[in-house]
Protein backbone atom coordinates (compact mmCIF):
# COMPACT_ATOMS: atom_id res chain seq x y z
CA UNK A 1 0.00 0.00 0.00
CA UNK A 2 1.04 3.63 -0.29
CA UNK A 3 2.60 5.35 2.68
CA UNK A 4 0.40 6.93 5.30
CA UNK A 5 2.03 10.25 6.26
CA UNK A 6 1.06 12.61 9.09
CA UNK A 7 2.55 15.73 10.61
CA UNK A 8 2.10 17.33 14.00
CA UNK A 9 3.17 20.75 15.29
CA UNK A 10 5.31 21.33 18.34
CA UNK A 11 4.24 23.66 21.13
CA UNK A 12 5.34 26.39 23.49
CA UNK A 13 3.82 27.09 26.87
CA UNK A 14 3.33 30.84 27.18
CA UNK A 15 2.17 30.62 30.80
CA UNK A 16 1.59 27.94 33.39
CA UNK A 17 4.22 25.20 33.03
CA UNK A 18 4.63 23.20 36.26
CA UNK A 19 1.62 24.90 37.82
CA UNK A 20 -0.64 23.06 35.35
CA UNK A 21 0.55 19.70 36.71
CA UNK A 22 -1.16 20.41 40.03
CA UNK A 23 -4.39 21.72 38.55
CA UNK A 24 -3.73 25.34 37.62
CA UNK A 25 -4.39 26.57 34.08
CA UNK A 26 -1.84 26.81 31.28
CA UNK A 27 -1.82 28.93 28.14
CA UNK A 28 -0.19 26.97 25.33
CA UNK A 29 0.34 27.51 21.61
CA UNK A 30 1.07 25.11 18.76
CA UNK A 31 4.03 26.28 16.66
CA UNK A 32 5.23 25.86 13.09
CA UNK A 33 7.89 23.25 13.82
CA UNK A 34 6.69 19.79 12.82
CA UNK A 35 7.23 16.09 13.43
CA UNK A 36 6.45 13.83 10.48
CA UNK A 37 5.73 10.09 10.56
CA UNK A 38 5.59 7.88 7.47
CA UNK A 39 4.13 4.39 7.91
CA UNK A 40 3.61 1.54 5.49
CA UNK A 41 2.30 -1.96 6.13
CA UNK A 42 4.95 -4.64 6.64
CA UNK A 43 5.54 -7.79 8.66
CA UNK A 44 6.19 -8.34 12.35
CA UNK A 45 8.43 -7.47 14.07
CA UNK A 46 7.72 -3.91 13.03
CA UNK A 47 10.54 -1.43 12.51
CA UNK A 48 10.72 2.20 13.67
CA UNK A 49 13.55 4.55 12.69
CA UNK A 50 13.89 8.12 13.93
CA UNK A 51 16.03 10.01 11.43
CA UNK A 52 18.91 12.04 12.81
CA UNK A 53 18.84 10.25 16.17
CA UNK A 54 19.98 6.96 17.65
CA UNK A 55 16.37 5.98 18.25
CA UNK A 56 15.54 2.86 16.28
CA UNK A 57 14.42 -0.68 16.88
CA UNK A 58 11.55 -3.09 16.47
CA UNK A 59 8.24 -3.91 18.10
CA UNK A 60 7.12 -7.53 18.13
CA UNK A 61 3.62 -8.83 17.47
CA UNK A 62 3.09 -9.14 21.25
CA UNK A 63 4.18 -5.48 21.57
CA UNK A 64 7.60 -5.99 23.10
CA UNK A 65 10.28 -3.44 22.21
CA UNK A 66 13.61 -4.58 20.80
CA UNK A 67 16.15 -1.74 20.73
CA UNK A 68 15.76 1.84 21.94
CA UNK A 69 13.61 2.23 25.05
CA UNK A 70 12.35 5.47 23.49
CA UNK A 71 10.09 3.25 21.36
CA UNK A 72 8.04 2.25 24.42
CA UNK A 73 5.51 5.11 23.90
CA UNK A 74 4.72 3.76 20.41
CA UNK A 75 4.20 0.27 21.81
CA UNK A 76 1.79 1.84 24.30
CA UNK A 77 -0.17 3.44 21.44
CA UNK A 78 -0.45 0.06 19.74
CA UNK A 79 -1.55 -1.53 23.01
CA UNK A 80 -4.36 0.99 23.43
CA UNK A 81 -5.52 0.58 19.84
CA UNK A 82 -5.62 -3.17 20.44
CA UNK A 83 -7.69 -2.65 23.59
CA UNK A 84 -10.11 -0.56 21.51
CA UNK A 85 -10.71 -3.56 19.29
CA UNK A 86 -8.35 -2.88 16.38
CA UNK A 87 -6.69 -5.80 14.62
CA UNK A 88 -3.06 -4.71 14.54
CA UNK A 89 -0.82 -5.13 11.50
CA UNK A 90 2.94 -5.09 11.18
CA UNK A 91 4.47 -1.92 9.80
CA UNK A 92 7.57 0.06 8.99
CA UNK A 93 7.70 3.62 10.36
CA UNK A 94 10.08 6.49 9.74
CA UNK A 95 10.05 9.55 11.99
CA UNK A 96 11.61 12.88 11.04
CA UNK A 97 11.27 16.04 13.07
CA UNK A 98 12.09 19.73 13.05
CA UNK A 99 11.37 19.79 16.79
CA UNK A 100 14.48 19.26 18.89
CA UNK A 101 14.21 16.62 21.59
CA UNK A 102 14.34 17.55 25.29
CA UNK A 103 13.96 21.25 24.49
CA UNK A 104 10.53 21.92 25.97
CA UNK A 105 8.85 22.13 22.56
CA UNK A 106 6.60 19.07 22.60
CA UNK A 107 8.72 16.71 20.51
CA UNK A 108 7.46 13.51 22.13
CA UNK A 109 3.77 14.51 22.07
CA UNK A 110 4.03 15.58 18.43
CA UNK A 111 5.73 12.34 17.36
CA UNK A 112 3.13 10.30 19.25
CA UNK A 113 0.25 12.19 17.62
CA UNK A 114 1.66 11.87 14.10
CA UNK A 115 2.41 8.17 14.64
CA UNK A 116 -1.13 7.55 15.93
CA UNK A 117 -2.75 9.24 12.95
CA UNK A 118 -0.58 7.45 10.39
CA UNK A 119 -0.92 4.01 11.96
CA UNK A 120 -4.69 4.21 12.42
CA UNK A 121 -5.01 5.43 8.85
CA UNK A 122 -2.95 2.45 7.66
CA UNK A 123 -5.58 0.28 9.37
CA UNK A 124 -8.30 2.15 7.50
CA UNK A 125 -9.49 4.32 10.39
CA UNK A 126 -9.42 8.08 10.87
CA UNK A 127 -8.97 9.08 14.51
CA UNK A 128 -11.09 11.89 15.89
CA UNK A 129 -9.51 14.60 18.05
CA UNK A 130 -10.55 13.01 21.34
CA UNK A 131 -9.05 9.67 20.36
CA UNK A 132 -5.88 11.34 19.11
CA UNK A 133 -5.46 13.32 22.33
CA UNK A 134 -5.90 10.15 24.40
CA UNK A 135 -3.29 8.21 22.43
CA UNK A 136 -0.74 11.03 22.51
CA UNK A 137 -1.25 11.63 26.24
CA UNK A 138 -0.99 7.94 27.11
CA UNK A 139 2.30 7.85 25.21
CA UNK A 140 3.39 10.94 27.18
CA UNK A 141 2.75 9.07 30.43
CA UNK A 142 5.33 6.50 29.34
CA UNK A 143 7.80 9.25 28.44
CA UNK A 144 7.29 11.69 31.30
CA UNK A 145 5.48 9.85 34.08
CA UNK A 146 2.99 12.52 35.18
CA UNK A 147 2.09 14.78 32.26
CA UNK A 148 -0.65 17.37 32.59
CA UNK A 149 -1.92 16.71 29.07
CA UNK A 150 -1.15 20.23 27.89
CA UNK A 151 1.39 19.15 25.26
CA UNK A 152 -0.98 16.58 23.76
CA UNK A 153 -3.81 19.12 23.68
CA UNK A 154 -1.66 21.66 21.83
CA UNK A 155 -0.40 19.23 19.18
CA UNK A 156 -3.86 17.72 18.69
CA UNK A 157 -5.96 20.87 18.38
CA UNK A 158 -3.48 23.57 17.31
CA UNK A 159 -3.84 27.30 17.86
CA UNK A 160 -3.66 29.02 21.25
CA UNK A 161 -5.43 27.19 24.08
CA UNK A 162 -6.17 27.58 27.76
CA UNK A 163 -5.92 24.12 29.28
CA UNK A 164 -6.50 22.64 32.72
CA UNK A 165 -5.62 19.14 33.85
CA UNK A 166 -8.64 16.89 34.44
CA UNK A 167 -10.81 19.49 32.69
CA UNK A 168 -9.20 19.78 29.26
CA UNK A 169 -9.47 22.75 26.96
CA UNK A 170 -11.23 25.66 28.65
CA UNK A 171 -11.08 28.00 25.68
CA UNK A 172 -9.42 28.59 22.33
CA UNK A 173 -8.09 32.02 21.44
CA UNK A 174 -9.06 32.74 17.85
CA UNK A 175 -6.36 35.29 17.23
CA UNK A 176 -2.97 35.61 15.58
CA UNK A 177 -0.04 37.71 16.65
CA UNK A 178 0.21 41.12 15.01
CA UNK A 179 2.87 41.46 12.31
CA UNK A 180 4.41 44.16 14.50
CA UNK A 181 5.31 41.61 17.19
CA UNK A 182 6.96 38.22 16.95
CA UNK A 183 7.80 35.17 19.02
CA UNK A 184 11.34 33.79 19.05
CA UNK A 185 12.47 30.41 20.31
CA UNK A 186 15.99 30.21 21.71
CA UNK A 187 17.14 26.65 22.45
CA UNK A 188 19.85 26.54 25.10
CA UNK A 189 20.97 23.15 23.81
CA UNK A 190 20.92 21.83 27.38
CA UNK A 191 19.05 18.53 27.40
CA UNK A 192 17.05 17.63 30.47
CA UNK A 193 14.49 15.14 31.67
CA UNK A 194 11.00 16.56 32.04
CA UNK A 195 10.11 14.16 34.84
CA UNK A 196 12.85 15.29 37.26
CA UNK A 197 11.96 19.00 37.58
CA UNK A 198 8.25 18.11 37.57
CA UNK A 199 8.84 15.72 40.47
CA UNK A 200 10.96 18.25 42.36
CA UNK A 201 8.33 20.99 42.05
CA UNK A 202 5.60 18.65 43.27
CA UNK A 203 7.72 17.70 46.28
CA UNK A 204 8.39 21.39 47.01
CA UNK A 205 4.71 22.26 46.72
CA UNK A 206 3.77 19.52 49.18
CA UNK A 207 6.40 20.65 51.65
CA UNK A 208 5.63 24.37 51.50
CA UNK A 209 2.04 24.51 50.25
CA UNK A 210 0.93 27.45 52.48
CA UNK A 211 3.46 29.60 50.60
CA UNK A 212 3.45 27.79 47.24
CA UNK A 213 -0.35 28.01 46.98
CA UNK A 214 0.00 31.78 46.65
CA UNK A 215 2.44 31.32 43.76
CA UNK A 216 0.02 28.91 42.06
CA UNK A 217 -2.81 31.43 42.50
CA UNK A 218 -0.63 34.14 40.98
CA UNK A 219 0.19 31.90 38.02
CA UNK A 220 -3.52 31.33 37.40
CA UNK A 221 -4.23 35.07 37.53
CA UNK A 222 -1.40 35.72 35.06
CA UNK A 223 -3.13 33.41 32.57
CA UNK A 224 -6.40 35.32 32.91
CA UNK A 225 -4.57 38.58 32.30
CA UNK A 226 -2.53 37.02 29.47
CA UNK A 227 -5.72 35.83 27.76
CA UNK A 228 -7.11 39.35 28.00
CA UNK A 229 -3.88 40.90 26.70
CA UNK A 230 -3.75 38.58 23.65
CA UNK A 231 -7.42 39.17 22.88
CA UNK A 232 -6.92 42.94 23.07
CA UNK A 233 -3.61 42.97 21.18
CA UNK A 234 -1.89 44.43 24.24
CA UNK A 235 1.58 43.00 23.65
CA UNK A 236 3.38 45.24 26.13
CA UNK A 237 1.25 43.83 28.94
CA UNK A 238 1.71 40.32 27.57
CA UNK A 239 5.49 40.75 27.70
CA UNK A 240 5.37 42.07 31.25
CA UNK A 241 3.31 39.06 32.31
CA UNK A 242 5.88 36.74 30.72
CA UNK A 243 8.59 38.40 32.79
CA UNK A 244 6.54 38.01 35.98
CA UNK A 245 5.84 34.35 35.16
CA UNK A 246 9.57 33.79 34.73
CA UNK A 247 10.10 35.16 38.22
CA UNK A 248 7.63 32.62 39.59
CA UNK A 249 9.36 29.78 37.73
CA UNK A 250 12.73 30.91 39.07
CA UNK A 251 11.32 30.95 42.60
CA UNK A 252 10.33 27.27 42.40
CA UNK A 253 13.77 26.22 41.20
CA UNK A 254 13.34 25.40 37.51
CA UNK A 255 15.39 28.16 35.90
CA UNK A 256 19.17 28.09 35.52
CA UNK A 257 22.13 30.41 34.99
CA UNK A 258 22.16 29.54 31.30
CA UNK A 259 18.47 30.26 30.80
CA UNK A 260 18.67 33.50 32.78
CA UNK A 261 21.54 34.72 30.61
CA UNK A 262 19.49 34.12 27.45
CA UNK A 263 16.51 35.87 29.03
CA UNK A 264 18.43 38.95 30.13
CA UNK A 265 20.39 39.24 26.90
CA UNK A 266 17.15 39.16 24.93
CA UNK A 267 15.54 41.81 27.15
CA UNK A 268 18.57 44.07 26.82
CA UNK A 269 18.37 43.65 23.04
CA UNK A 270 14.77 44.86 22.91
CA UNK A 271 12.52 41.97 23.95
CA UNK A 272 9.46 43.00 25.93
CA UNK A 273 9.05 39.56 27.48
CA UNK A 274 11.13 36.40 27.89
CA UNK A 275 10.75 33.25 29.94
CA UNK A 276 11.65 29.58 29.91
CA UNK A 277 9.12 27.28 28.25
CA UNK A 278 8.60 23.70 29.34
CA UNK A 279 10.10 21.91 32.31
CA UNK A 280 13.12 24.20 32.63
CA UNK A 281 16.68 23.61 33.90
CA UNK A 282 17.60 23.58 30.22
CA UNK A 283 15.57 23.46 27.07
CA UNK A 284 14.22 26.63 25.49
CA UNK A 285 13.31 30.24 26.12
CA UNK A 286 10.30 31.91 24.49
CA UNK A 287 10.82 35.58 23.63
CA UNK A 288 8.26 38.24 22.69
CA UNK A 289 9.61 41.25 20.82
CA UNK A 290 8.76 43.96 18.32
CA UNK A 291 9.38 42.44 14.90
CA UNK A 292 11.99 45.09 14.08
CA UNK A 293 14.11 43.81 17.01
CA UNK A 294 14.29 40.15 15.92
CA UNK A 295 17.69 40.24 14.24
CA UNK A 296 19.24 42.21 17.09
CA UNK A 297 17.92 39.78 19.70
CA UNK A 298 19.04 36.68 17.82
CA UNK A 299 22.47 38.24 17.37
CA UNK A 300 22.72 39.01 21.11
CA UNK A 301 21.79 35.50 22.26
CA UNK A 302 23.60 33.42 19.63
CA UNK A 303 26.63 33.10 21.90
CA UNK A 304 24.54 31.25 24.47
CA UNK A 305 22.19 29.05 22.41
CA UNK A 306 22.21 26.07 20.10
CA UNK A 307 19.83 27.91 17.77
CA UNK A 308 17.34 30.75 17.82
CA UNK A 309 14.61 31.52 15.32
CA UNK A 310 11.34 33.35 14.87
CA UNK A 311 8.34 31.02 15.08
CA UNK A 312 4.69 31.36 14.21
CA UNK A 313 1.51 29.95 15.70
CA UNK A 314 0.20 26.82 13.95
CA UNK A 315 -3.57 27.17 13.77
CA UNK A 316 -4.00 23.48 12.95
CA UNK A 317 -3.01 20.45 14.97
CA UNK A 318 -1.81 17.03 13.85
CA UNK A 319 -3.14 15.95 10.47
CA UNK A 320 -2.78 13.44 7.67
CA UNK A 321 -1.00 14.78 4.59
CA UNK A 322 -0.92 11.59 2.49
CA UNK A 323 -2.67 8.25 2.62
Amino acid sequence: MTKSISISPGKVILFGEHFVVRGSKALVAAIDLYAKVEIEESSWPSEIISEGTEIRGKITADLKVIGSKELEPFAKILSILKSWGFQLSGFKARISSEIPMSAGLGSSAASAAAFSLSYANMLGYKLNDKELFTLSNEAEKVTHGNPSGVDSAAVTYGGILIFKKDVGIISRLNTLFSDKYSLIIADSGIKRSTSVPVRDVLILSEKLWPALSLIYDAADKIIDLGNEAISNGDYETLGTLMNINQGLLNSIGVSSIELEEIIYRSRLAGAIGAKLTGAGRGGSVIILAPSNKIENIIDRVKCCVKWASRIKISQTGARLISS
